[in-house]
């Protein structure tokens, strides 16, 4: 830890240095006839390969009644396919058709009747279930996947799902990317939804552990009030109602709509000879039949014409946030925003990706509001841009041993945001900002799995050059774009304020 906070400080008195022009990228691409992008970045040096495939998919592609798929589905895309994760195709398929059949009967008694159906018919059904799948459990090779990966030298098999991108992720030796090319294809062709029922089962359990969190519940209404009408209104995990809900037919019905190679990057990062994964990624990958066009989402987050406002209670810690809609990722006014989060959270951001600012012990909120003037436990502003919305956020904790309320935190952040639309804020802090922000970008690029996850999720939204151009727009915020942002999307009418209090004796 110590030898990586020693290079972040060398690298951000490097970037003092070196303009934002002047940070260059060396990729390569390759587009294969079915609309697959392959992205090469060459790292000569050890001999492995970060292989991450991205699919342009993710929470704000699904639609009531289906929320929380996205993330379902990336945890079904381990569970085999027609050839992987099973001794016999056939006799398991058989089997699979039979409880198909089975939940189907079960889901119409239960959600499609009045009080959940029949009992008995649902109970006599349930038990025929447990049966065919104790019958299908000796046909299934148990994380067949990450066996075949781990036997080739593989490591950092992972997957995660966000709202707008799914990502598939293996480091394997030089010699050894053609069995991602292989397995991956096959993943995307002819993935097998065994195991569906009890899989769902295993992310409602994830739910659950969510809701258990003090304060779950809370924040997430307070999220899908301020996202109103958009799809950011829910989170990737979903609703549970719809988690019990989703089937097997919407499953496979979304796979075929968004896992698709022209909805799709595949990128390569470290010691490899750039013809030869070309030569590759046609041989596998080429032979993905190209899917439907995918339309970009519909809805989007209407203009918000007055004040929200929200209080709960709970045995989560006292709490106040503040939330302001702003525009979305690559809007020209972005930029002056991640600074203005820089300005008044913690630090800065990550060179060129959306989602800046912080807490900790640095920044205007922090000197004021924790060390002035004693008032909060914590402060933080963060501005986050995604593809179709943005929020720039405050979240602070007041001192009650100090008598103070989240109402007299709210106070103090309007005083300073009055403040900088007077004002603005002292060039020192913009540069220092902007330095941050190169350190960081520059870090980010001694790290191949970190160059595969902001390059490949870039090229997905508006092309992985915009890593660059944001990173310039940022370096030309001035004075003036603070004072003008924050006068534009700091207002009441566009905010949301969530007040928490702890109940005595939780």
């Amino acid at each position: 830890m110590k030898k990586i906070l020693f290079l972040f400080l060398a690298l951000s008195a490097l970037a003092s240095l070196v303009p934002a022009q002047n940070v260059k990228l060396d990729v390569r691409e390759h587009v294969l006839s079915n609309g697959l992008k392959i992205l090469l970045v060459p790292k000569p040096g050890v001999p492995r390969v970060v292989c991450h495939i991205y699919f342009k998919v993710g929470s704000i592609n699904e639609k009531p009644g289906i929320t929380g798929i996205a993330h379902l589905h990336e945890h079904m895309m381990f569970k085999g396919t027609k050839t992987m994760g099973i001794t016999d195709y056939e006799k398991d398929h058989a089997l699979n058709v039979k409880i198909d059949a089975l939940m189907d009967k079960i889901y119409r008694e239960q959600f499609w009747k009045p009080g959940g159906g029949d009992p008995e018919k649902i109970a006599a059904w349930t038990k025929e279930y447990d049966a065919l799948v104790q019958e299908e459990k000796p046909y299934i090779i148990k994380d067949d996947l990450w066996t075949l990966y781990m036997k080739n030298g593989g490591t950092g098999l992972n997957a995660s799902t966000g709202n707008e991108t799914t990502g598939y992720y293996v480091t394997l030796p030089s010699n050894k990317v053609e069995l991602q090319m292989l397995l991956e294809s096959d993943r995307m062709k002819d993935a097998y939804f065994r195991e569906f029922y009890s899989e769902k089962d295993v992310v409602m359990e994830e739910r659950r552990l969510s809701e258990n969190r003090p304060g779950f519940f809370f924040n997430e209404q307070v999220n899908a009030a301020f996202f109103a009408a958009s799809p950011y209104h829910w989170g990737v995990i979903g609703w549970m109602d719809d988690l019990r809900k989703v089937t097997k037919a919407d499953l496979v019905e979304f796979h075929d709509s968004y896992y698709v190679p022209n909805n799709a990057v595949a990128i390569y990062v470290g010691d490899f000879d750039p013809e030869r994964i070309i030569s590759l990624a046609e041989k596998y990958f080429g032979s993905v039949p190209r899917g439907p066009d995918v339309e970009p989402i519909r809805t989007y987050e209407p203009p918000q014409y007055s004040e929200k406002r929200m209080y709960g209670e709970g045995p989560a810690p006292t709490s106040l946030q503040m939330m302001f809609h702003t525009p979305p990722d690559g809007h020209s006014d972005a930029a002056a925003l991640d600074v203005l989060a820089g300005v008044l959270g913690s630090g800065g951001g990550g060179g060129g990706r959306r989602g800046r600012g912080g807490g900790g012990g640095s920044g205007r909120l922090y000197d004021v509001l924790v060390k002035e003037k004693q008032m909060a436990v914590s402060v933080s502003a963060s501005h986050r841009g995604m593809w179709y919305a943005g929020s720039f956020r405050f979240n602070a904790q007041p001192r009650l041993d100090r008598k103070v309320t989240p109402e007299d935190l709210e106070k103090e952040i309007w005083v300073e945001i009055d403040k900088i639309k007077g004002e603005g804020v002292k060039d020192e802090e913009i540069q220092r900002i902007k330095n941050q922000s190169r350190a960081r970008f520059i870090f980010s690029l001694s790290r191949a799995s970190g160059i595969a996850r902001s390059v490949a999720t870039a090229e997905l939204n508006r092309g992985w050059k915009s890593i660059l151009t944001d990173l310039e727009a940022l370096e030309a915020v001035t004075n003036e774009d603070i004072k003008r942002v924050a006068a534009e999307y700091f207002v009441k009418d566009n905010s949301l304020t969530a007040v928490y209090k702890r109940l005595m004796g939780r």
